[in-house]
Parts: structure tokens; sequence; C-alpha cells
């Protein structure tokens, strides 16, 4: 049997996880071809669909199977296991998914497939492994139905095999959804140690669209640190690699590289990225390379400490509707704008930069704050602003004309160099008269 060590660091904050098997974009290349990139540090394989009476499904990836069985019997995918571990990378066996017929009765059934799981995939000795002598670096549990009854206990017999082995280091992980608690893996998450925990921050109200107000990550980060088992569990914000990979939630690279960000600067809890999958994240669009990209240099720049004296930094932009009408907004950092890490305070500019006509009546402009920035005080010239549930709220009784620009300066708590201007696809712009 080969024991592959793999050079991947649990402890990091920019690994890149992908999820391969299930080809949700409609084709997908081999585990070897998407080892051989770089981008990627971690290769959950989907899934383990059926368990206790094991079944897999890696969508045609592997259709042979053992004589007289249904189980499958793959050993290009056990070459290809092993090229990724010695490319330095951790490949996991994801067991559940949406669909398939598994759970536990009992603890003792959850005990009992542990040890079947470790002769099958792990460092045992089976009669019969799908991938041959390519030893798995861990188990994931993506539970999404039937019952919550016996997975702590499985997780416990695992670890009771994984302590017993000096051969390698193993990980257990799990994909709950966002809300809090996870219904399937709440009570499982508490009790048992987690090295990763990928949440599925997409398909629900706390994912990545609903970024910043609604987007729980803090949540988790506490749990992590005071509920959590492990308490240097590392969270991973899951993403879908494209908008085709989930019914809602997807954004683009550019934003979840900037909430990443954001993130890593607040919570010792971030471990990186995960994406559903990596037929969707790895096409032509790039999306995957891009965020990985982003996490390994460590996330965007820290701005300037001083003054900026009309350097150009940063623009965003985004249409807005506004009653019937259509307005291009578009936020500007830097051209005289102050930022200051000592005053902590931080400056922008709102540049309306075309509508399809005047606004001529009264407005109000919410803009809702990263989270994590707590503003105690704000300030445009010649406009009344308050900040209630960290949106700056702007209220104007004349007209909104193109190329019309307010400048803003907010102060308070996490401002600073690590502020980030806020998305103007999130900002609302309201006539009141």
């Amino acid at each position: 049997m080969v024991l592959a060590s793999t050079a991947f660091d649990v402890s990091s904050q920019s690994n890149f996880v992908a999820y391969w098997g299930q080809s949700s974009a409609g084709s997908q290349k081999s585990l070897g071809e998407y080892c051989g990139d770089s981008s990627i540090d971690v290769i959950v394989m989907a899934f383990l669909y059926q368990f206790p009476n094991t079944k897999l499904d890696l969508s045609a990836n592997c259709r042979s199977t053992f004589p007289g069985s249904e189980l499958l019997h793959c050993p290009d995918v056990a070459a290809d296991i092993k090229k990724c571990q010695s490319q330095g990378k951790a490949v996991i066996l994801s067991m559940g998914g949406a669909a398939g017929a598994y759970g536990f009765s009992s603890d003792d059934d959850g005990r009992k497939y542990a040890d079947t799981v470790w002769d099958m995939f792990l460092g045992g000795s089976g009669s019969q492994r799908p991938f041959d002598d390519a030893v798995l670096d861990g188990v994931d549990l993506d539970i999404e139905g039937g019952s919550t009854a016996g997975y702590a206990a499985y997780v416990a017999q695992l670890r009771s095999h994984f302590e017993a082995s000096s051969d390698k280091k193993y990980y257990i992980t799990g994909a709950p959804q966002c809300p809090f608690p996870d219904a399937m893996l709440g009570s499982t998450l508490n009790s048992a140690w987690f090295d990763m925990v990928f949440v599925q921050f997409y398909n629900n109200f706390c994912g990545l669209d609903a970024y910043p107000q609604g987007f729980n990550y803090g949540q988790w980060d506490t749990w992590a640190k005071s509920q959590s088992a492990n308490k240097n569990v590392k969270l991973y914000i899951g993403a879908p690699g494209s908008q085709s990979a989930a019914g809602r939630g997807y954004v683009d690279a550019s934003t979840i590289n900037s909430i990443a960000s954001d993130i890593r600067s607040k919570y010792t809890s971030f471990g990186g990225v995960m994406t559903w999958d990596a037929s969707q994240a790895f096409d032509a669009s790039s999306w995957g390379q891009s965020v990985s990209s982003a996490l390994k240099s460590g996330g965007s720049k820290k701005r300037a400490l001083e003054p900026l004296q009309g350097k150009f930094i940063s623009t965003r932009s985004a249409n807005v509707t506004a009653g019937a009408m259509q307005v291009k907004l578009e936020l500007v950092e830097g051209s005289d704008v102050y930022i200051s890490d000592t005053e902590n305070t931080f400056g922008f500019h709102v540049r309306i930069q075309s509508a399809d006509q005047p606004i001529r009546q009264g407005w109000e402009l919410h803009i809702p704050l990263p989270v994590g920035v707590s503003v105690a005080q704000a300030s445009a010239q010649a406009h009344n602003i308050r900040v209630h549930d960290n949106t700056l709220v702007v209220v104007d009784g004349s007209s909104i004309n193109e190329n019309m620009a307010f400048a803003f300066r907010v102060a308070g708590q996490h401002i600073g160099n690590e502020f980030g201007l806020p998305d103007p696809a999130k900002i609302m712009l309201y006539t009141t008269a």
C-alpha cells in the first residue's frame, strides 16, 4: 500500500478547496488534470452517496465494478489520487450530498461504518478498495438529509484509527449549510472534532449574495471559538464556481475576493475558499484561478496610511434602479479623498456617472457598509447624513443630475486602512417626493 504524505497546511488562511466528481457543468476533466492546476490545495471527491450499503458516484469518471458487486473499482482515479498527493494536495472523500440514500440508525452503526471506511478508503486493509492502494487524506460529511444519528460516533471511531496510525495526517471535514445551526450536522459539529468546515454560503438567505448585512460568517466564527470541539477549526467560505452552480449565492471573482479579504482580516478562523465545483470554477472564466490567486497573495493590498494626494486607486460601479429610472453609480477611492489609519477615518466619493433622466425631486441614498465596520460618525458636505444599521443614509430634497458627486468621510472602529469600498450594487437610491 502506498502512503503519500502531503505538503497541505491545514493552518493556512489561503487554501482553495474544490469539489470534484459530479460534473455539475455537464462535463469535467479527470482528477489528475485538475490536480495539475496549482490553484487547488484540496480536492473533495463527490460522492459516497449511499451508506452503510456503500455506493460511489463519480459521474462517469469510473464505471467499472468489482466482480459480482455494484461497488466501483477505479484504478485510473487511484493513479490520479497519488498524482495529486505527490503535488502536495490533500484528497478527501465526501459522504452524502443533496441526493442519495444514506444515514445511520444508531451510534453503533456509525462506529461500524467508520471501520469500513478506514479499510476501504483510508489506512486499513480491506479486500475491496475502490481506489486500490491509494490512501485518501480524510473524509468529508456533506449531510443534507436522513437522520442525524450516529455521525459523532462515526467521527470519533475514525479518529481512533487516525491516532493509532503514525503513517500520515488525516482530516475530518464538514459542509454545513450557512443557516446556523445546521439542521443536519449541527449536533455533530458541536461534539466531534473537525479540522475544516466548508460552510455553504449559497442557496440560502445567509449566502454571499446577502453580504454584508445578511452574511453570517460571524455566527460561524463564534461557534468555532466557543462551541466547536476543535477551537482551532478552520472555516471556509463555500461559494458557487459559476452562476449555474447554485440557485443563488454566486458572486463574481472580484466580489468574493473582496469579501474573503475582509473576513480574513477580521477572523482568525478563516481558512480559505471552497467551491462547488471544479467543473464550474475552472472553466473558461478562470473564476477558480482568480480566487485562489487572491488568497495566496494575501488578499487585497493595504492602502497607504497617509492622505492621498490626487492618486487614483480604484473604482467600483453598478447600475441602480430608482423608481422608473436607471442610474449608474460610481464609487471612487482616492483623488483627494482622505484615508488615515491613525484617525481611523476613510473617505470616498459616490458619483452619479449617468442617469437616463434627472431626479427632480427629493431622494435618499442608502449605502451599506462592509461587515465588521463600526461607524461612529459620518459626514457629507451639504447633505444630511445619518448611520442606521451600519448603513449610511443620505437625505436631500434637491434634484440629482448627471456627473453629480458626493464626498463622504466616515469614522469609527475597524476603518483606517482596513476599510474597503462599499458595493455599489447594494446601494439603494430612493425618490422621496
